[in-house]
């Protein structure tokens, strides 16, 4: 079965916001606070138990807030509740979306001009209240053209705005008969950028697949007109909550089938249902189910990892025209798998909401996962020393700043307000910090002892390394935030925006490029630095597949970036071994 799901499924920015806004909460939660949502977060069963599991309660009613830490939903609340519950001592945290409170606005602006406001939505949802809320009584809500006649016809001043995530052709249809009746009105087409992407492209979808799957919560009122415009496209549609809610027989009969969600759904949802349909196939494909299964085994295991740091070891030496060295190979390995592997145990939350499978792999070899990153950092040590002692004294430094680096710091009391404050909290942090780490094990570490080194080919070389896993921590940075993962102020994407780390990116290619051939013409390097050009190449087309759309999270897409810089290693090792 081919399965096409739609570049925008999965959480949209509004929701995106909410969970870090709650997430950052439960990072810097004092003993003994207490931290709920007023009424549910995002319209999501499985995130909002999630969240519970957190300690993270849903409370609708305002008397139960008293005391607490309240998040203000994406959906938004009505001002008069916002006043109620800061009446009753609660500490208000805003995850109001932005699109939504921009309606706010818009409302709240012609309501103090004397304007009637007329919302297109569903009375009963949550954003509807809250809009409500800012017409100082005078909202009525719609959803069908008909429903205008009701109004009276004699008012001057009226607004016309939409729910966020109501049906564009609606409220086309509703804007054309509203303005017949009330051709002075003013009209606001409030409907966010992101809900018309997801509508227009389930109507595309809907051309060119024999069914339709839409994925959300089942009081999702985005996810439902999803559901509702591919019904009125004319194909079969199920609506789910996830992939046990599909019967493999009657999805058998359909050969192609597409794959959309709303914007609460997370991504790990959405891939398990697209994973559920496509094993649903002949023999011969079920080889790729397994291949993906296996890709993503190496990568939650680590593998990836260890063998990337391993080979740019090699790497570092034929810049320098060094022989290989086996056991600097292996003292890079251990590092960077034990660092890595370590760091999600001490930073679970995001893990658990972006991937319960991952997250519920690593409790499972938790103890084996210790076991071996023990092991790993004893045997980098040692090779360490065994190198010199001031090689032993970086790794250590190395090794410290990498288990503090999810760590809450302990502050003095007069900064209790900075009590949480970790290495992981400052901006971009990580996006520089892993190329940095591999830099330095890879050339920093194994030479630092030795006088006779060139120093300036050992800092050209720490530049090349340092530049190749900058491409590539940027470049699943950037994967996992279209991959609906919540990846943290850490992140340079989270920083400045897709676009702009998509530029920062392109620069660093043209710095690798430039490398490449200023290295062997100085002197700097050996004539090795020409590899670099396939790798600017390798990573230059996933760019490129990355802003067609067409690069999703998947494990086979982990695998292809991490296979550029494990390639360049490896060529690497031939160099050395074929006496480059």
């Amino acid at each position: 079965m081919k399965v096409f799901v739609a570049k925008t499924a999965g959480f949209c920015k509004g929701v995106k916001d909410a969970l870090e806004v709650t997430l950052d909460a439960i990072q810097k939660r004092q003993e003994g606070e207490k931290i709920c949502t007023f009424g549910p977060l995002i319209h999501n069963r499985q995130v909002l138990a999630m969240l519970e599991e957190k300690g993270i309660s849903e409370e609708n009613q305002l008397e139960n807030c008293s005391g607490k830490k309240v998040v203000i939903r994406a959906h938004g609340i009505p001002p008069h509740e916002r006043q109620r519950l800061r009446g009753i001592d609660a500490t208000l945290l805003d995850a109001t979306c932005r699109r939504v409170a921009r309606v706010h606005a818009v409302i709240k602006r012609h309501t103090r001009r004397g304007y009637h406001t007329v919302i297109v939505g569903d009375a009963d949802h949550a954003e509807v209240i809250g809009l409500l809320g800012y017409t100082e009584g005078r909202g009525r809500v719609i959803n069908r053209p008909e429903q205008l006649s009701e109004l009276p016809e004699d008012w001057e001043k009226v607004l016309l705005v939409a729910q966020t995530t109501q049906n564009e052709e609606i409220f086309a249809e509703i804007q054309t008969h509203f303005l017949k009746r009330y051709p002075h009105g003013a009209v606001k087409n409030t409907i966010c950028d992101s809900t018309h992407q997801r509508q227009a492209e389930v109507r595309q979808l809907c051309s060119q697949v024999e069914a339709m799957v839409v994925v959300g919560g089942y009081h999702s009122g985005n996810t439902l007109r999803l559901a509702e415009i591919a019904r009125e496209c004319g194909v079969p549609t199920y609506y789910v909550e996830t992939e046990a809610d599909l019967n493999r027989q009657e999805m058998a009969r359909y050969s192609c089938v597409g794959v959309a969600a709303g914007a609460s759904t997370p991504n790990w949802i959405i891939r398990n249902v697209a994973q559920f349909l496509e094993s649903i196939q002949p023999e011969a494909s079920d080889l790729r189910v397994k291949l993906k299964r296996v890709l993503e085994m190496l990568a939650y295991a680590n593998v990836y990892v260890a063998l990337g740091a391993s080979l740019l070891s090699f790497a570092a030496h034929a810049l320098m025209r060094l022989p290989a060295s086996l056991a600097e190979a292996a003292m890079a390995a251990s590092y960077a798998f034990a660092m890595h592997s370590l760091n999600i145990y001490l930073d679970r939350n995001a893990i658990q909401l972006n991937d319960p499978g991952r997250a519920a792999f690593y409790h499972r070899w938790r103890s084996a996962f210790t076991l071996t990153s023990i092991a790993a950092l004893v045997i980098s040590l040692g090779i360490a020393i065994n190198i010199g002692f001031l090689a032993f004294c970086v790794l250590v430094v190395l090794i410290l700043l990498g288990l503090i680096y999810a760590v809450p710091v302990i502050l003095p009391a007069r900064w209790q307000k900075l009590s949480a404050l970790k290495i992981k909290d400052i901006p971009t942090s990580k996006t520089f910090s892993v190329p940095i780490a591999w830099a330095s094990v890879t050339v920093i570490v194994p030479h630092v002892s030795v006088s006779h080194h060139s120093y300036v080919q050992m800092v050209f070389a720490f530049w090349v390394i340092f530049l190749i896993v900058l491409v590539r921590t940027a470049m699943l940075d950037l994967v996992a935030v279209r991959g609906d993962r919540l990846v943290g102020k850490e992140t340079l994407v989270v920083l400045v925006g897709e676009k702009r780390t998509t530029h920062f990116i392109t620069w660093i290619l043209g710095l690798l490029a430039f490398s490449s051939a200023l290295g062997p013409v100085s002197g700097l390097s050996t004539g090795f630095a020409y590899a670099l050009l396939p790798v600017v190449a390798g990573y230059g087309w996933q760019l490129r597949m990355y802003l067609e759309s067409r690069l999703k999270e998947d494990p086979l897409c982990e695998t292809l970036i991490e296979s550029v810089l494990i390639g360049y290693g490896a060529v690497a090792l031939l160099w050395l071994g074929f006496g480059g």
